[in-house]
């Protein structure tokens, strides 16, 4: 004799094991709890730090470079310890700012042999040779800004 419902034929065997659906939702409560711990975790590398300060000066003296000669006017890129901060001359304007790691810092800028933290870049793109020491937990680097060629290290 074959016991029935009324959703079907009752099976007397017991199989345990989860349903598809019962594994899909631990999957995304997994998913849901790594996704909101993953990025708090600090990934944070002072080798990376320091190159990734190294890219955004050269962009920005590669930006303030072009924008002088496109508009025709100067302009002047500000290093300051945490901050790079692009400032039209006239009239003092911010046109960009960009942060630097926690990790690394803008120690020293030497301007035609003086101690100063901003370059002056003329209507022809043409900026005073400078020096940047940048330093961090992996050591300290120095960049040279060139009149037309940009920066190098």
């Amino acid at each position: 004799m074959v016991l029935t419902s009324k959703a079907g034929i009752l099976n007397k065997t017991h199989e345990s094991g989860f349903t598809l659906f019962e594994l899909i939702v631990v999957v995304a409560i997994l998913g849901i709890v790594l996704g909101l711990t993953i990025p708090s975790i600090n990934f944070s590398d002072p080798e990376r730090d320091m190159d990734t300060v190294v890219r955004r000066l050269a962009g920005a003296v590669s930006e303030a470079r072009s924008r002088a000669l496109l508009k025709r006017e100067p302009l002047e890129l500000h290093l300051e310890p945490k901050h790079i901060f692009l400032v039209q001359r006239n009239g003092m304007q911010q046109l960009g700012k960009s942060a630097l790691p926690t990790t690394v810092t803008i120690s020293s800028v030497i301007v035609d042999e003086k101690n100063q933290r901003t370059l002056l870049f003329t209507p022809k793109g043409v900026t005073q040779p400078a020096t940047v020491e940048i330093k961090s937990q992996s050591g300290i680097r120095t960049l040279f800004i060139k009149p037309i060629q940009g920066v190098s290290y």
